[in-house]
């Protein structure tokens, strides 16, 4: 029997009743030797219980023989009643089975189609054409023979994943299959894994049970590694400012400069109506977003990837007591002003390679103590995570440049690349940072092969006072042509420390343009709702007509079933979606 394409949803046939049978005669003994032969461990058929003595059972089969076998499991079993059993053992004299609980694949349409197809009826045969069905597949001998071969040579993937990846025309390999299946379970943001690789960076440094002069040279490359092509600045040096001469200038003015920086900031922006009960963290954190778009404005003492922007007091205190046990580091003033308190305006990328520079020339004289409490330092931590931030977070005004999206993933892959060279040499290829850097990179590949057929970029972004993922969804299919008159939307999804799970759609024809956005929390709803009239005020200034709505709902969207799968039969119209300016 061939079995071709069903129609409509996959429903599982119920199992059917069949009466005893006689006990086979000795002209089918040859038969049924075959049949007992076929049964190897792990197959599965349908039986109907004949007699039932103990452990043993004797069972007639859809071709008219008997057999006998000896049950394993509690499972009271009733004179007439029809059940598939798996087999456990088979040694050519007695036949060990067990029933099959396999939800959805007691089905005689599955066993079927494997027999059409001449394919073994175990129990992942049974899942892939289980899993076939549920996708809408053809499951006649062809597709059953090529989607088996696929089977067999993945035996660690899961069968579902499998079946999905070959739908969807993707490659499919243990490392894929395990991107696929994080984007599945929506644990596959790249930003929480390049955090988890900047924590454990500095723990790797830390472990490392090598002498001094190799420690040191495998902190050089990694230095080297996530330091290259960051902006050379020139160093600032200390400022000296007599106490009377700071007094006064606290005296003119009833302002700090941090409060001055804040009023000016605040007048740019509509005044909020008084007596709201809004979290003043979520009002903050718009109005940085709110600004984004604009040109950076001088409201903080210190640029991001300065100490005094990452390193609190207590932090640089005790950064300092480190650095002074380090060579001649004590005697650099560009380190230390003359109080020695750490110079605030370095930036780590200028403080590692005076560290760099101090630990090659003095690695002769220095302890292992010395060293290993610079690199358990929270101030050495945070001077790496400064300048990894610095290297593969995008700012929102990045965002719009495709070349910079693009030469973030180029250098991600690089310096991966890079780091794993250095975890090789070291014999660290089985290395929690040696996981995580794979990781890496096979989310960047995952997302590779999606883009041949379709657009999706993750953003890991940086903002003011957070770092934040995005996912950004284009909705169409590169190997279909798209009508340049239809309309173009976007969606974006992004994970707010304040603003909580914010989603985006904006939909384009011509020049109107409609915004929808989307929030799990009330606090959040009314903070946007309020500020719509900016939003609608700068795309007309643009030249478009804007229509913004807000809501709330905590509706995700899921990456397989409405992304990847929206080309196929069952899931309606097409929606196309394309990229959109993401500040505004």
């Amino acid at each position: 029997m061939q079995v071709g394409n069903f129609p409509g949803q996959y429903n599982k046939a119920g199992l059917t009743q069949q009466a005893p049978v006689a006990n086979v005669s000795s002209t089918n003994v040859t038969n049924l030797t075959s049949t007992l032969r076929d049964l190897v461990a792990g197959s599965v058929f349908e039986g109907n219980v004949v007699m039932v003595k103990g452990s043993k059972v004797l069972l007639s089969l859809d071709n008219g023989q008997n057999i006998q076998a000896r049950l394993d499991g509690s499972l009271k079993l009733l004179q007439g009643q029809s059940m598939f059993f798996q087999v456990k053992a088979n040694d050519g004299a007695v036949l060990s089975i067990k029933p099959f609980m396999g939800e959805g694949l007691a089905n005689p349409t599955l066993l079927k189609a494997l027999e059409a197809a001449g394919l073994p009826k175990d129990e992942r045969s049974l899942q892939m054409v289980d899993a076939m069905m549920k996708e809408q597949m053809s499951i006649d001998v062809d597709s059953l023979t090529a989607m088996h071969r696929v089977l067999v040579s993945n035996e660690t993937i899961n069968v579902s994943t499998l079946v999905q990846m070959t739908k969807l025309d993707m490659p499919v390999t243990p490392q894929l299959a395990a991107q696929f299946e994080n984007y599945q379970n929506d644990s596959h943001m790249l930003l929480t894994q390049m955090k988890d690789l900047m924590n454990e960076l500095p723990a790797f440094l830390e472990s490392q049970n090598l002498d001094i002069p190799k420690l040191l040279d495998v902190n050089a490359s990694l230095i080297d590694i996530l330091t290259e092509g960051l902006p050379d600045q020139e160093v600032q040096m200390p400022e000296i400012v007599p106490e009377n001469l700071l007094e006064q200038a606290t005296e003119m003015s009833p302002l700090t400069a941090g409060q001055q920086s804040e009023a000016a900031f605040e007048s740019e922006l509509p005044p909020l109506d008084q007596g709201e009960d809004l979290s003043e963290s979520v009002e903050q954190q718009f109005r940085v977003q709110l600004s984004a778009s604009e040109p950076m404005q001088e409201n903080n003492e210190y640029a991001p990837n300065q100490l005094g922007a990452f390193l609190s007091s207590d932090e640089q205190e005790d950064f300092a007591i480190v650095l002074r046990s380090i060579g001649d580091l004590a005697d650099r003033p560009e380190i230390f002003d003359q109080n020695g308190n750490l110079n605030e305006k370095l930036t780590a990328k200028q403080l590692l390679a005076f560290i760099n520079e101090e630990l090659f020339v003095s690695k002769q004289e220095l302890e292992m103590d010395d060293v290993k409490d610079l690199f358990s330092n929270k101030g050495y931590q945070k001077l790496l995570e400064s300048v990894m931030e610095e290297q593969w977070l995008l700012g929102p005004e990045d965002v719009k440049s495709k070349d910079k999206v693009s030469d973030l993933y180029a250098k991600l892959e690089r310096q991966m690349g890079q780091i794993e060279k250095v975890l090789k040499a070291t014999g660290n290829t089985d290395s929690l940072l040696s996981q995580t850097t794979q990781q890496i990179r096979g989310n960047m590949e995952f997302m590779h092969e999606v883009n041949q057929i379709y657009n999706y970029i993750q953003l890991p972004l940086k903002f003011e006072n957070q770092n934040a993922n995005g996912d950004l969804y284009v909705y169409t299919n590169k190997k279909k042509p798209r009508d340049p008159d239809g309309e173009l939307s976007a969606f974006l999804h992004l994970d707010m420390e304040h603003l909580g799970s914010t989603d985006v759609i904006v939909k384009m024809k011509n020049k109107a343009v409609s915004t929808d956005f989307t929030f799990d929390n009330d606090t959040s709803f009314a903070l946007v709702q309020k500020y719509l009239p900016i939003l609608e005020e700068k795309l007309r200034a643009k030249g478009y007509s804007c229509n913004a709505t807000v809501k709330c709902g905590n509706e995700k969207l899921d990456f397989v079933e409405d992304f990847l799968k929206r080309d196929a039969p069952s899931m309606g119209a097409v929606v196309h979606r394309y990229s959109f300016d993401v500040r505004a």
